[in-house]
């Protein structure tokens, strides 16, 4: 499986800041704060704690080496000498400040793509699905990073999992509440103006059963994993359903909390 476009992205230089992520934060559950066992972790999926330090680890990793190809990039600017000193300060912290931003909304897609990672992979345990091996080499090329970077092990290991998740899907019916969703993103991108009754023509299981099915089946894993995510990080994970050209999504809440 390909890595998407907006991981493709952080490998061109950082002013292509992912803006376009297919995984998007939002509240949903309603555990209270009080309810939380342990501050350190933030999400439980199956038997796996998921902690703050594991998340922090693999976002530092993708800093480490971004940051060097920032400070590379400042440095040949500096011996360059085209820039005044006043430019080259503004440019440096212009960049620099890109990178926080990134490696910020590269840690959500972290904690995303571990929980999913670890609850696909305990519903395959348990269907005795085989899990195939991240395609390392191929990510670590699209992310612009090397193959032992900790992002792209994360990457892979989601895109395996995911990829053995959707082979075993077949085009689900989407329900009214389905075409709704998307109908209602097309709408606020401003990708259409044509009337519901009218779009719902077009948002037929051909086009998007796919996406319904698979996220119909990534929930059911997510609930056998009984999977909690602590209320400050609560999540969505957002399934891109193409329409002509634009994109809308379908949301999924990590947290299956009640």
């Amino acid at each position: 499986m390909r890595t998407p476009g907006w991981l493709g992205r952080l490998r061109r230089p950082m002013a292509a800041v992912a803006a376009a992520a297919l995984l998007g934060a939002a509240a949903t559950g309603c555990t209270s704060d009080d309810d939380w066992e342990d501050d350190d972790v933030v999400a439980y999926v199956a038997d796996e704690a998921i902690t703050e330090a594991a998340v922090d680890e693999v976002a530092e990793a993708l800093r480490a080496e971004l940051g060097d190809e920032v400070e590379r990039e400042i440095d040949l600017l500096t011996e360059d000498g085209d820039m005044s000193e006043e430019e080259l300060a503004a440019h440096a912290e212009r960049r620099r400040g890109e990178l926080d931003a990134q490696v910020a909304q590269a840690r959500t897609r972290v904690l995303e793509m571990r929980i999913l990672t670890e609850a696909a992979g305990a519903y395959a345990e348990a269907e005795g699905l085989t899990r195939p091996a991240p395609q390392l080499e191929q990510h670590a090329y699209e992310l612009g990073l090397s193959e032992e970077n900790a992002y792209v092990q994360v990457v892979g290991e989601f895109y395996a999992v995911l990829g053995m998740m959707q082979a075993t899907v077949t085009p689900a019916e989407p329900s009214e509440d389905d075409q709704r969703e998307v109908y209602d993103g097309l709408v606020e991108r401003g990708l259409t103006s044509a009337p519901f009754e009218e779009a719902q023509e077009v948002l037929t299981a051909e086009l998007m059963g796919q996406q319904v099915a698979m996220r119909d089946l990534l929930r059911e894993a997510l609930e056998r994993a009984e999977t909690r995510v602590r209320p400050d990080h609560d999540l969505v994970y957002q399934l891109p359903v193409t329409v002509g050209s634009g994109e809308a999504y379908l949301a999924l809440p990590l947290d299956t909390a009640d």
